[in-house]
């Protein structure tokens, strides 16, 4: 892996962290009803009036993190694992979404005894996961 390291730059100039992770939904309004009605996301860029494959941008005050793209024809979520959300208050934001009507799939427990991530799947079908932030470089996984 140093050829690809030296051909990134290195950390200097090189990768910074991650920009925006992009999607693939089978119906755009369902996907944007759920990730900003009920993750509560905002719309920085709709594309459904643009028509094609209406490429939509979500995130928060921070930045644009998620692009989601609409294809009837190709399979929602692809090779993705899952996406993880670094949230302020893993507790609180687990009751919303259980109030919503959200089941989870995995629920991880810290040493204290508090939740630190939440696992739960979008309408689509993807694993997405909601979590504090880890107290080293490594998120727990």
């Amino acid at each position: 892996m140093k050829w690809l390291r030296s051909m990134l730059g290195g950390e200097k100039d090189g990768i910074g962290g991650i920009d925006h992770v992009a999607i693939v939904v089978n119906d755009m309004d369902r996907a944007l009803g759920f990730y900003s009605g009920i993750l509560g996301l905002e719309i920085i860029r709709d594309g459904r009036p643009d028509g094609g494959d209406k490429k939509t941008f979500l995130g928060n005050k921070n930045g644009v993190f998620l692009a989601v793209t609409e294809d009837k024809n190709r399979a929602a979520g692809g090779p993705v694992n899952h996406i993880a959300f670094r949230v302020s208050d893993v507790e609180s934001l687990g009751r919303r979404l259980k109030s919503a009507g959200i089941t989870f799939t995995e629920e991880k427990i810290g040493p204290d005894g508090k939740t630190t991530a939440y696992h739960f799947l979008d309408p689509d079908g993807l694993e997405l996961e909601i979590c504090a932030a880890a107290p080293n470089k490594v998120p727990q996984y």
